[in-house]
Formats: C-alpha cells, sequence, structure tokens
C-alpha cells in the first residue's frame, strides 16, 4: 500500500474502519478518495477544469483530468444539450420564403431583398 504524504497508516486504518461499519469501504478507499471526489464534484456542479485544477494544487490539466471521473449520465446530459443547441440553430438557419413581388408595368423586375435597400453609388476613376 502506497503511503500518502501527512497520512499516517493509522488514520488510514481508522477511516478503513468507519467506512467498513458504514457499508462504504472500497478497494483503493482512503484519503486519496477524498480529493478525487471533492475534483469530481466540483466540475459535476459547474467548476470548470481551471479551478479544480487550481484548488487541487495540479500544475496542469492533464493531472486534474486523472483525477475526474465523468458519469456516464453526465456525459448523455452533456451531449442531449449539444444536440438541443445544434437544433436549435438548425431552425434559425433556415431560410424563410420571400413572396416574389409582381413587377409594375414599365420598370423592371427588382429582387424583394433589394426592394428596400439604399441605392450604393459607386465612384470609379
Amino acid at each position: 500500500m502506497q503511503e500518502v504524504p501527512g497520512c499516517d497508516s493509522g488514520v488510514r486504518d481508522a477511516l478503513h474502519q468507519a467506512a467498513e461499519t458504514e457499508g462504504c469501504d472500497f478497494p483503493g478507499f482512503g484519503p486519496h478518495s477524498f480529493r478525487r471526489a471533492n475534483i469530481t464534484w466540483r466540475q459535476q456542479v459547474g467548476g470548470s477544469a481551471i479551478e479544480a485544477s487550481e484548488i487541487a494544487g495540479h500544475s496542469d490539466l492533464e493531472m486534474t483530468g486523472e483525477y475526474a471521473f465523468v458519469a456516464p449520465e453526465r456525459q448523455n446530459e452533456l451531449t442531449r444539450r449539444i444536440q438541443q443547441k445544434l437544433a436549435k440553430a438548425a431552425k434559425k438557419k433556415e431560410p424563410q420564403p420571400i413572396a416574389p413581388v409582381p413587377p409594375q408595368s414599365g420598370t423592371p423586375e427588382i429582387s424583394p431583398i433589394l426592394a428596400d435597400a439604399e441605392p450604393v453609388t459607386t465612384v470609379v476613376q
């Protein structure tokens, strides 16, 4: 068993006994489990990886990524949110039908898009 700095084996044993009594002991359980849980929970409630990395004292985000656990339910939720966002964006981009403007006698037909546009004057030298 790997020693955790600042945590003697007596503390680890007491922690395992308490966890066993409560029915939540598992292989690998120890003080470091709380560290991993804290990093994971911070991100689950909306904290960024940068914030979790800073509180954990990690020098890079890759290390924080090793600590964090993303539950499948959370992955599914994020996928659904992305799909909803994309569907909403697609609806906004659907072209709106433009009714043709009948030409008036003696004038050329003007595109309905340009009908209300200001005339543009180009200076050529």
